[in-house]
């Protein structure tokens, strides 16, 4: 786990959610994102999905470091925007993992996509907890339809 600059914890009905960003790394890039306002939207994502006990990292990290996680869990050698590791058994009710968002790809994303850094970050959030849940993007239809899902979740909070 990186150094903490930041560790918000929040407990609701057996949600509990930390935000991380790793040592070194520049938070303005998150845009107007806290720490705070990430924890907040994650909640709401896992409780419009009627999640009642969770335990949710949100780590944000460079592209070095994101690439050194992807190949030594995955095995490939390559920077990515964001890893899921879950850690739980029962995805309809508990949610028990992390997602490792590489923040200088949201910022690359986001440039290429033409959105704001803030939703490509909040797109990514929505995107881990989506597989937490058990949704799968190996193929075109299933990356379509977690698109779709995203930018649900996503509507919630514009």
């Amino acid at each position: 786990m990186p150094k903490s600059q930041t560790d918000i914890t929040a407990k609701k009905s057996g949600l509990k959610i930390t935000v991380f960003f790793s040592s070194g790394l520049r938070k303005d890039l998150a845009g107007g994102l806290s720490a705070a306002t990430i924890e907040r939207v994650a909640l709401l994502f896992l409780l419009h999905h009627g999640i009642k006990s969770a335990t949710l990292s949100l780590v944000f990290v460079t592209g070095p470091a994101i690439r050194k996680i992807n190949k030594t869990h995955l095995g490939h050698d390559h920077v990515t925007d964001i890893i899921t590791f879950d850690f739980g058994d029962d995805k309809a009710h508990c949610i028990d993992g992390e997602l490792v968002i590489c923040l200088t790809e949201a910022v690359r994303n986001a440039r290429i996509f033409g959105e704001p850094v803030e939703r490509e970050i909040l797109r990514y959030v929505a995107h881990g907890i989506l597989h937490l849940l058990g949704q799968d993007d190996a193929t075109d239809k299933q990356r379509a339809a977690m698109r779709v899902k995203e930018d649900q979740l996503l509507e919630l909070i514009s």
